[in-house]
C-alpha cells in the first residue's frame, strides 16, 4: 500500500492550490510588461526635458518598511522595503514634478521536505521557494509652497505596475534495493529550478512626504505611501508603506 508522510516542516506552508509550480501561465504575457516599462521610461525621459526648472534632476535611494497582507493568508505582514526613484527638475516655481520608482521587498522563503515508503521504494522530495513583490510607480506631486520654502512637503499620487515572484528549487530522489544483489541500495533522482510570476497588475497610490536640504545639491525624503487594489490571483499586497531616503540633485 502507497504511503508517503511528512517527515521534516518548517517555515510556512504555501498554499499550493494557488501556486502551480510547473503549469502556471501568467495572465498577461511578459512582452506586455517589458513595453509598458519602457513607455514609462521614454515619458519620464520626455518630461524631464521639456519641463526642466530651476532644480536639476534627482536620482534617490529609499529604505523602510511596507505593511500588507500575507500572500498566504495567514495575517498581515511587515517586510522591509528598498526603493531607487528617479525625479524631474521641479517646474511651475517649484510646485511640481514627476517621480520614476523601482521598488522591491523580499517575502521571506520557505522549505518543505517529505519522504515515505511506497511498497519498498523510498521516495525522498524537497521544496525550497523564496518570494519577492516588486513594482514600478509613475507619481506626479505638488509641492504647496513651492519656491517659498527650503523644506519642501508634498502630496501626490500615481499608477504602478507589481509582480510577485516565486525563485524555487525542487528535487526529487527514489532508494530501492537492487533485486539481484539484497543489502545494495540505489537511488535515483531529479532535480530543477524556475522562476514563476504568480500575480500581477496595475495598482493605484497616494502619496506625501517632506524633503529637507542639506547643502546645495543632497536632500533628505521622508515619505508615506498607500497602495490600492493591489491584487491578483487571490494575493493581496495592499496597505501602507513607510519610506526613509535621501536625493541627489543634479
Amino acid at each position: 500500500m502507497a504511503q508517503k508522510e511528512s517527515i521534516r516542516r518548517w517555515g510556512q506552508q504555501p498554499n499550493r492550490n494557488l501556486i502551480q509550480r510547473f503549469f502556471f501561465e501568467s495572465a498577461i504575457p511578459a512582452n506586455r510588461h517589458g513595453i509598458g516599462t519602457l513607455l514609462a521610461i521614454i515619458l519620464f525621459c520626455w518630461t524631464t526635458t521639456c519641463f526642466a526648472g530651476g532644480s536639476g534632476p534627482a536620482i534617490g535611494f529609499k529604505v523602510g518598511a511596507q505593511t500588507l497582507e500575507s500572500p498566504f493568508d495567514f495575517q498581515k505582514t511587515t517586510r522591509a522595503r528598498f526603493e531607487v526613484e528617479l525625479a524631474t527638475p521641479r517646474f511651475g516655481n517649484d510646485l511640481f514634478d514627476l517621480a520614476l520608482t523601482f521598488g522591491s521587498s523580499s517575502l521571506g522563503s520557505y522549505h518543505d521536505d517529505f519522504a515515505g515508503y511506497d511498497d519498498d521504494v523510498l521516495i525522498e522530495e524537497h521544496f525550497l521557494d523564496h518570494y519577492s513583490l516588486t513594482d514600478i510607480r509613475l507619481a506626479g506631486r505638488l509641492y504647496p509652497l513651492g519656491d517659498n520654502s527650503q523644506v519642501k512637503p508634498y502630496v501626490g499620487a500615481g499608477v504602478g505596475y507589481f509582480w510577485f515572484s516565486d525563485s524555487w528549487e525542487y528535487e526529487y530522489y527514489e532508494t530501492y534495493e537492487d533485486p539481484i544483489f539484497p543489502g545494495v541500495f540505489h537511488t535515483y533522482g531529479e532535480s530543477g529550478d524556475g522562476r514563476d510570476t504568480l500575480a500581477n497588475g496595475l495598482f493605484p497610490f497616494v502619496t506625501a512626504g517632506l524633503t529637507v536640504p542639506v547643502g546645495s545639491n543632497f536632500e533628505l525624503q521622508f515619505e508615506v505611501q498607500y497602495h490600492y487594489d493591489k491584487e491578483d490571483a487571490g494575493f493581496d499586497f495592499g496597505g501602507p508603506v513607510y519610506m526613509f531616503g535621501c536625493h541627489f540633485r543634479f
